[in-house]
Formats: structure tokens, C-alpha cells, sequence
């Protein structure tokens, strides 16, 4: 008796849910043979390694690209370190300097702020140089003829300003008018009783 055969048509459905009993029966063999294979390759590795090195013609260029490479790794570590130390001496020294800039601007009435935002030599060097520079043009102002000379104009200036907030002011009309044109004029009759006058009411 012959035994009648038919095609056997699996569903997407079905071919998937196959798959997944398939794979999962096969999973733990395969990890085991695999992990099987690793630990026969990891025990003959560095000594084969060596072999495939030399006879792929790279091994003696490597071996200078490793030099230089755990030459260039050691030195960037070293200049982390340095370049962390550097940073915490910049960050103390700023500490330090505020410190005693704060207390002597105090102590001697200077105008200049030394804030927190002032960070390396640059910051206080700046302010301690314009600190300077006003401190010398205020002595050879007081001490040579340009500053005697500024101060004269600043006084007439000055003189000047004041005399025409005077109330009732009066002048004879021709100075005044040459005053106006030209700048020294008006300096020169600044408080003279002669040109300027006031008028009591």
C-alpha cells in the first residue's frame, strides 16, 4: 500500500514560531562551543600572534608605533599633571594678591575693584599698572611746570564757570563778545572786577 504525499505549506506564522523553538534549543550548545573555541585560541594567542606579526611584514614598524605611542601617552599624562599643579598655583597665587590688593586699595582710598573674576597675572597686573600710572601723574602734576600749568587752566576754568552762574551778571559788551570768540579771552577776564561785574538788585 503506497502512502500518498502532499506538500507541507508553513504559514509566515508558523516559520517564525519554528525559528524561535529552533534557535532557542540550539543557543546554549552554540554559546558553549564557542566559548569552547575562545579558550583554545586565547591559549596559543600571544605566541601565534607574534608568528602572524612577522609574517604579515608589520611587526618591527608596530613595535616603534608602540614607543611612540606609550612615549606620547606618558607625556600627556605628565602634562595633565603639570598643567592641574600650574592651575591650583594660578588659582592660590590670585588669592593671595587679591587679598593684599583689597587691603592696600582700602588703605590708600584707590577707586580700583579686584574681584573675584580677576583670574591670572594679566587681570592684576593691568589694574596694578593703571593703579601706578595714575599714582606718578598725580606727583608730576604737582611737581613739575606741566602739571603747575594744568592746574593754573583748571583754576581759571573753573574761575570762569563760576562767574557765569553769578545771578545779575553784567560785562562790557565788546569783551565779553571777543571773549566768545576766541577761548584764551575768556580765560583771561574769568573774576576780573574791570570786565565782570554784578548787579545788585
Amino acid at each position: 500500500m503506497s502512502t500518498t504525499k502532499k506538500a507541507v505549506i508553513f504559514s509566515d506564522g508558523k516559520i517564525k514560531r519554528f525559528e524561535k523553538i529552533v534557535k532557542q534549543q540550539t543557543e546554549e550548545k552554540k554559546h558553549e562551543l564557542n566559548r569552547a573555541l575562545d579558550n583554545k585560541v586565547d591559549e596559543v594567542f600571544d605566541k601565534k600572534y607574534q608568528q602572524f606579526l612577522k609574517e604579515f611584514k608589520v611587526k618591527k614598524e608596530l613595535d616603534i608605533l608602540k614607543k611612540a605611542s606609550d612615549e606620547l601617552d606618558a607625556f600627556e599624562r605628565q602634562l595633565e599633571d603639570k598643567k592641574r599643579s600650574l592651575k591650583e598655583a594660578v588659582k592660590n597665587g590670585c588669592k593671595k594678591v587679591r587679598a593684599i590688593c583689597e587691603r592696600q586699595s582700602k588703605i590708600n582710598g584707590y577707586s580700583n575693584n579686584f574681584s573675584f573674576y580677576d583670574n591670572d597675572f594679566n587681570d592684576f597686573n593691568s589694574k596694578l599698572e593703571n593703579i601706578c600710572r595714575e599714582e606718578l601723574t598725580k606727583q608730576f602734576r604737582k611737581s613739575t611746570k606741566e602739571g603747575q600749568e594744568l592746574d593754573k587752566i583748571d583754576n581759571k576754568v573753573n574761575n570762569l564757570l563760576m562767574t557765569l552762574s553769578y545771578p545779575n551778571l553784567v560785562a562790557e559788551e565788546v569783551d565779553l563778545n571777543k571773549a566768545l570768540e576766541d577761548g584764551s579771552s575768556m580765560l583771561s577776564i574769568a573774576l576780573n572786577p574791570n570786565t565782570l561785574k554784578q548787579v545788585s538788585n
